[in-house]
């Protein structure tokens, strides 16, 4: 939407991700994996806008955190009682999931849903970025939910895996593993190996294709009715979407670990 000398541009729709910059790449350096060509023969390393959407979700959750835990006070102010109200809920949940295993997971479990729960809202505050093209003063959106990315989203898949394989193996040793896809009967290792697929390709395409699916829609109802802010729509997919699908990440992911576990006995805990 243009108005005079300034145009507003919309949500992106289904476009990938889009090159912010590159960081430049000795000639050395030129075969390495994701070196691109970027001009005039240089390469470099594209640095794209999930990446700097990441980063500012990582800035933005440092600098509150810090806040609310700078000070700890036995009466609490606002910062605190935030901080320690998002603590006993998570805390709360996965307890009630692990049990005895909570200190040992909490810091991972905690970790990955403040920083899905974060990627998810970002969309919700759209921070305008403008710039001047072609005399034309430009103002889009500065970032893009980070899970609207399936990259990102595998990456955090893969994580939850590297979890709860390490404690497999870390409990019933490397042969107890394999030897665990062969029960209850050998014929099982097929499927047994599908079910192992399964669980990092369910987590991270549920989590993108729920994000991507709402930034479309959304891109979409912008481009037909550019005058007319859907706020009800972004209460649902920007923010009910969004806290739901950062919750049943990770719900599927305790699950996973707890899989793992089994009937080990519960640590010791201090």
């Amino acid at each position: 939407m243009r108005i005079g000398p300034i145009q507003f541009i919309t949500p992106p729709l289904v476009e990938g991700p889009a090159i912010m910059f590159y960081v430049p790449l000795p000639h050395f350096l030129h075969q390495i994996p994701f070196a691109m060509e970027y001009t005039d023969g240089k390469f470099g390393l594209p640095v794209t806008i999930t990446v700097i959407s990441t980063w500012f979700v990582i800035l933005v959750l440092t600098l509150l955190f810090k806040m609310g835990t700078k000070k700890l006070e036995m009466i609490p102010g606002r910062a605190q009682v935030v901080a320690e109200s998002v603590y006993d809920f998570l805390h709360g949940i996965i307890h009630q999931m692990l049990g005895g295993w909570t200190a040992t997971y909490f810091t991972y479990l905690s970790s990955l849903f403040v920083f899905i729960l974060g990627c998810n809202l970002l969309m919700f505050a759209p921070i305008p970025w403008g710039g001047f093209e072609d005399g034309v003063f430009t103002i889009a959106p500065a970032f893009r939910a980070p899970t609207a990315d399936l990259n990102t989203t595998v990456a955090l898949a893969m994580l939850t895996t590297l979890t709860f394989l390490g404690t497999s193996i870390k409990l019933n040793g490397i042969l107890g593993y394999f030897k665990g896809l062969l029960e209850p009967m050998p014929f099982m290792l097929p499927i047994n190996l599908v079910g192992e697929l399964a669980k990092p390709t369910n987590i991270s395409i549920r989590l993108f294709g729920n994000m991507f699916a709402g930034m479309v829609i959304m891109g979409l109802i912008y481009k037909a009715a550019p005058m007319v802010i859907p706020a009800p729509l972004h209460l649902y997919f920007d923010i009910f979407s969004g806290v739901v699908q950062s919750f049943v990440f990770l719900m599927l992911s305790m699950v996973y670990i707890q899989g793992s576990l089994g009937d080990a006995e519960y640590p010791n805990e201090k």
